[in-house]
């Protein structure tokens, strides 16, 4: 029989539905396995239900999943009783997915027993609870989870900030600001990325004052956390975090300071095109396009020369975005990039600069 012949059969014959139920009882866990998948292609497949609830204590963790995963699709809310234990199993992936199919069975029901989970002894069911909430985003789980941002567990603090910045409720500020000053750097740095998250100005202060902290991740978080709040007060500590010993905090602050757009940034930013590190000079160069102030026209120019292609490319991106015709030369000069992209970006900004029209002056390139 011919390949086609043979897969019409199956059409019209398939394996009757009984047979395939007595595949989820072999010895065999990938035999079990792929009896689920099996069973969840046919239309048949909710007369399963009971015989996929026995496999939630199968030996083997993928199995067990698949199970999970099935019955989130069969959609029955009678598995619920059978799944909430499942939530302090002891395989992480199985906790997950226990969650995520209770959260389409019923999400109501799932969150109380998840908030009760926040205050469970074992650690590790606190940190996969703090995760499953920021996921659910439901918000009332805002208030259980800020009374244990105080937990013991460092693990279940990070994983309860960056929750609430997910959640994205204003009565998660002041406790998340009180979060800057964890013990614990990683922390901090969740603290300060949720503030930004969340965009309130309550938080602008206490984010300055991150951009001094100890450690480059808080700093560099806080700095991000600034361009987010777009206060055009934080442009002058974040122009001197331009000097910051570590580049990555030098990149975020230039980076910030462009979603702030405010023209008073354009100085420093001209200073930092001349960075000695490359991620800096391309999100100066980035960020001055995204200010707009026809004075950066001129040091964006320069940086057309630049040793790095992706400072060049950057630049002559940001020169499109000013919209000057003085930048119409130094651009059509970049036609002769050396690197397509380079060259692309040149293109494109003349595009710009013409109306949809390129300048005469390019076809001599």
């Amino acid at each position: 029989m011919h390949a086609k012949e043979q897969r019409e059969d199956l059409k019209t014959s398939p394996v009757p539905f009984a047979t395939l139920l007595a595949g989820l009882t072999d010895p065999e866990s990938q035999v079990r396995l792929q009896t689920i998948h099996s069973i969840m292609s046919r239309k048949e497949r909710k007369q399963a239900f009971d015989s996929l609830l026995t496999l939630l204590d199968d030996p083997s963790e993928r199995v067990c999943q698949a199970a999970l995963q099935a019955l989130g699709i069969l959609g029955d809310p009678r598995a619920i009783p059978a799944l909430i234990p499942m939530l302090t199993h002891r395989a992480l992936r199985i906790r997950r997915s226990a969650g995520q199919t209770l959260g389409r069975l019923d999400r109501r029901q799932t969150l109380a027993h998840l908030l009760a989970a926040l205050h469970d002894q074992q650690v590790s069911i606190r940190q996969e609870v703090a995760r499953m909430l920021g996921e659910l985003r439901e918000a009332q789980a805002v208030d259980p989870l800020i009374s244990v941002l105080g937990d013991a567990d460092a693990g279940v603090r990070w994983l309860v900030a960056d929750a609430l910045g997910k959640l994205g409720k204003p009565q998660a500020v002041d406790p998340l600001i009180r979060t800057l000053h964890d013990a614990e750097w990683w922390v901090r740095r969740a603290a300060a990325t949720a503030l930004g998250k969340l965009g309130d100005t309550r938080a602008f202060d206490p984010l300055v004052m991150a951009l001094q902290d100890d450690e480059i991740g808080v700093r560099e978080a806080a700095a991000t956390a600034l361009g987010k709040l777009g206060d055009a007060r934080a442009v002058h500590p974040l122009g001197r975090t331009l000097s910051d010993a570590d580049w990555w905090v030098r990149r975020a602050a230039a980076t910030a300071l462009g979603m702030i757009g405010d023209t008073s940034a354009v100085d420093p930013l001209r200073t930092a095109l001349s960075d000695v590190a490359v991620d800096v000079r391309v999100a100066a160069a980035t960020a001055l396009g995204r200010v707009g102030d026809v004075r950066a026209v001129d040091p964006l120019s320069t940086a057309l020369g630049d040793a790095e292609w992706r400072v060049r490319e950057a630049a002559a991106a940001s020169l499109g975005a000013l919209g000057d015709r003085r930048a119409i030369d130094p651009l059509l000069a970049a036609l002769g990039d050396a690197e397509w992209g380079v060259r692309q970006a040149a293109i494109t900004a003349l595009d710009r600069l013409s109306d949809g029209h390129l300048v005469s002056p390019f076809w001599s390139y």
